[in-house]
């Protein structure tokens, strides 16, 4: 199997001069390419050239002695963190490479947490070993200082062996430790083996391709003993813009692909290519280990998975500045966005967007140097000249205090509601999403449904309408109608409980900040404190690096993003700065903030929080601050302390999938009689005759009618509601909340099994009332029927025909729990089953079956 490792490392540190020695060992190159000199063999871009650094990640494939790997080459600069973060999800392994004369830096400790996070096995090497100021017993102290206690040399057995019970138990008996148990620590991430040489000098490359190819063989082997043949890949990137078609790069993680196939959503692939830098090998089939790139695919984005594997997590690295696009030419904005888009695609973290408003594109960015080379593709790829002005920072919100959001919707012939807690996280937490709602208040596949409208979109706060974040989002309460429900009234009753919430309770607004690192001459660093003071940051005690020092700590973004001019003036050009891992903290001055926004939540009408209810057959808004005195599911604080009944019907619509509503024989015999007296009453002249013929029957259950002998006995019919009852028998709706079609077929056999052991013939009438154009369909499902109902026609209405056109030739009997179809069956001369009592007298009918058969 192809093992796919991912070089990572900040920059300037040498990887991509690692990544041409190891092709080049290797066999792939035939020369060590430069990055000095545009000749690096995976920096296939334009800029990359220019520029000598790595913008984009792009994988080789290679074979050493025998193995088969991809390498993916990563940038190193922080600007293009988010692609870096992007590849790691699709890495196997990981080379950490470490500067010998720099050591740890501030964003290798990011690169090292986005590793821990993903779980990826890694492998740290320190490059530049060959040059002047280079301290091993420096950068070992620093590596455990600053990433992890577990960084050893490959040559320190001992304290290799104190990080596991069982590798001391091998080391104490054979004073050594052998090649699986190391493997198995860094599989583990138990063990970061330190190797170290110098990639431009090719100086421990051979070491180092040695036990990489150890170690992929080694998991080659435990993976193939619990392969998996279903298809599963993650697509980690797109591109698209510039090229002569869109690609999807994906690492297939299990089974195969084939030219022709169809991925997950739907769309065929239509080539497989296999890339080594920028040239390209078109592959029939791709297997699991194999970096390919799909051709064919047109709606796929960076971070979802496919066949078995899920999507990735959100990103942890996101841009914070906000730039708007100013264009140089005679170009329309308007008719540019869609071209621009592209670029969205292909990293969606630049959240490009139009503002109709304002007739203007917004990008969120990392940094300086992602600004110029994104203005420098527009210009060749599209043609189009611009410039990038600052827009100001990102902020984001979090909700105040914990608050239980409610969100009603329900236009004519639509109903959904939604009750959602939402509750404050600790800063860096993000969204999180639970449930806590029982499935018979609320169906598995309607809970899902919020879920999933919860994390689609970035909701926004209402102070300023920053995207929401920090909240923990609980599913409390809600309520669907079988008949009226569709999928996109949760959307709106999810959105609206979101924003009902956020409007009660209130948002704090969270700005982003900066680490730092500042190097400084000596004599200068009392202006730097008082600068950092002067922002509202923080910092730790000044290093003394003698002649110059180093202070490092974090500042809000909003102030320190543009320091480095500030601090190359003052210096004469000796300072630099490194800003790294954006991170968010409370606003200092959130009343200016939201002065300058001139934000009004009440009037976004994008983000609506108030409601809509039904009243006399018309849709009617109900501002947020009323929605929780008429919504129909109690809220969670009023559930304990008032007695509501929860399943009571809404607004006297006829909820047959949630309440068994079952009614007394007599009491439907009084309904019928109260209805005919009050007939008789209001028009006397066509009062009741009392002939034979004419008087009313009586139909309690208990009433016998006595048939003169020569006339048979009439053929039985049970008629079902099937989706009234699937709703009322809880293992059906247990297979109901996972799959519509697996609870009708096992209703079918259940009801099969009921005719054999009785002699009804038996009718299932299913709902395909919102089927277009659908016309009444009946069909043998092995001993029973089943029917269909026609566009516009319900099950209720089906049943209630066929008894009042076939009630005297035929003895029916109807298993429902719709109380107003009750009370219509009986005035037929129908018989009766509630779903619970028709429950039971299955169990019954199969209790007795086994006890006369003697059946376990």
């Amino acid at each position: 199997m192809n093992e796919a490792w991912g070089i990572l490392a900040h920059v300037d540190a040498g990887k991509t001069t690692l990544s041409e020695a190891i092709l080049y060992n290797a066999g792939v190159l035939a020369d060590l390419g430069r990055v000095d000199k545009g000749s690096a063999f995976l920096d296939t871009n334009q800029q990359e050239k220019n520029r000598g650094i790595t913008i984009f990640s792009k994988p080789a494939v290679f074979e050493y002695s025998g193995t088969k790997l991809t390498l993916l080459d990563t940038p190193g600069h922080v600007d293009f963190a988010t692609e870096t973060e992007r590849a790691i999800w699709a890495l196997d392994f990981a080379i950490l490479l470490i500067s010998g004369t720099d050591g740890v830096q501030a964003h290798t400790k990011t690169l090292f947490s986005l590793l821990e996070k993903n779980k990826v096995p890694t492998v740290i090497f320190i490059n530049k070993t060959d040059m002047e100021g280079f301290n091993e017993d420096y950068c070992l102290s620093d590596l455990k200082e600053k990433l992890s206690t577990s960084c050893h040399l490959l040559t320190a057995v001992e304290d290799i062996a104190m990080e596991n019970e069982e590798a001391m138990e091998e080391f104490l008996d054979t004073d050594t430790l052998s090649d699986n148990r190391i493997y198995e620590l860094t599989l583990n991430r138990e063990l970061f083996p330190v190797m170290k040489g110098s990639a431009l000098k090719n100086k421990g490359v051979d070491e180092l391709l040695g036990f990489i190819k150890g170690l992929s063989e080694y998991r080659s082997k435990q993976n193939a003993m619990a392969r998996n043949e279903e298809f599963g890949a993650k697509i980690y990137k797109i591109e698209s813009l510039g090229r002569d078609t869109r690609l999807t790069f994906a690492k297939i993680t299990s089974g195969s692909i084939k030219v022709k196939d169809t991925l997950s959503n739907g769309e065929k692939v239509d080539q497989l290519r296999l890339y080594s830098g920028a040239k390209y090998t078109q592959i029939d089939e791709a297997y699991a280990g194999d970096v390919v790139a799909f051709v064919g695919p047109k709606n796929t984005f960076a971070g979802q998975g496919l066949g078995v594997v899920a999507d990735r997590p959100e990103l942890t690295i996101t841009p914070v500045l906000k730039y708007k696009l100013e264009f140089l030419d005679d170009t329309i904005p308007r008719l540019a966005y869609p071209k621009l888009m592209a670029l969205g695609d292909e990293d969606s973290s630049l959240n490009v967007k139009w503002n109709e408003a304002l007739e203007e594109i917004t990008f969120n960015l990392m940094g300086e140097v992602q600004t110029e080379i994104l203005i420098n593709r527009i210009e060749t790829e599209l043609g189009i000249k611009a410039k990038f002005t600052e827009a100001g920072v990102l902020y984001k919100e979090t909700v105040k205090t914990t608050v239980e959001g409610v969100g009603h919707f329900e236009p004519l012939r639509h109903y959904a509601e939604a009750h959602i807690l939402m509750e404050p996280l600790p800063i860096g937490s993000g969204i999180e999403v639970d449930s806590q709602v029982a499935t018979d208040d609320l169906a598995l596949n309607w809970q899902r449904l919020i879920t999933t409208h919860i994390l689609e979109r970035e909701h926004l706060g209402t102070a300023i309408g920053a995207p929401l974040t920090d909240v923990k989002f609980t599913i409390v309460g809600g309520r669907a109608h079988i008949k009226h429900t569709e999928g996109g009234d949760f959307r709106e009753a999810t959105y609206r409980a979101i924003r009902q919430g956020l409007m009660e309770a209130g948002t704090e607004i969270l700005e982003p900040y900066f680490d730092f690192e500042i190097v400084l001459p000596s004599n200068q660093i009392g202006r730097v404190m008082t600068d950092i003071e002067n922002m509202g940051g923080s910092f730790d005690a000044p290093e003394d690096l003698g002649g110059d020092s180093k202070i490092t700590g974090q500042a809000p973004a909003v102030s320190i993003r543009n320091y480095q001019a500030t601090l190359v003036t003052f210096t004469k050009g000796m300072g630099h700065i490194t800003l790294s891992n954006a991170h968010y903290n409370r606003c200092r001055n959130s009343e200016e903030v939201i002065a300058s926004s001139n934000y009004n939540p009440e009037a976004d009408i994008d983000n609506p929080a108030d409601s809509v209810f039904c009243s006399h057959g018309a849709g009617i808004i109900v501002p947020w601050y009323e929605v929780k005195e008429k919504c129909h599911v109690p809220c969670i604080e009023n559930a304990v302390d008032n007695d509501i009944d929860i399943d009571t019907p809404i607004n006297s619509k006829r909820m047959n999938h949630s309440v068994d509503e079952w009614l007394d024989p007599d009491e439907i015999d009084n309904i019928l009689r109260q209805a005919t007296h009050s007939n008789h009453g209001k028009n006397p002249k066509k009062g009741w005759h009392y002939g034979e013929s004419s008087r009313p029957r009586r139909v309690d259950s208990d009433y016998v009618y006595t048939a003169p002998k020569e006339v048979k006995s009439r053929q039985k019919y049970l008629l079902v509601d099937g989706y009234n009852l699937i709703y009322a028998w809880p293992e059906l709706k247990e297979v109901l909340d996972v799959n519509l079609d697996g609870a009708r077929g096992k209703l079918l056999d259940i009801l099969s099994n009921y005719k054999a052991m009785t002699d009804y013939e038996v009718i299932a009438v299913f709902d395909a009332y919102k089927v277009k154009g659908h016309e009444v369909t009946a069909s043998d499902y092995l001993n029973i029927h089943q029917v269909f109902t026609a566009e516009a026609q319900t099950a209720d209405a089906y049943i209630e025909r066929f008894t009042h056109e076939h009630g005297k030739k035929y003895d029916i009997t109807v298993v429902t729990s719709d109380g107003l179809e009750q009370v219509i069956i009986r005035g037929a001369g129908a018989r009766l089953f509630s779903s619970r009592d028709f429950i039971e007298e299955v169990e019954r009918k199969v209790k007795e079956l086994r006890e006369n058969y003697n059946i376990k």
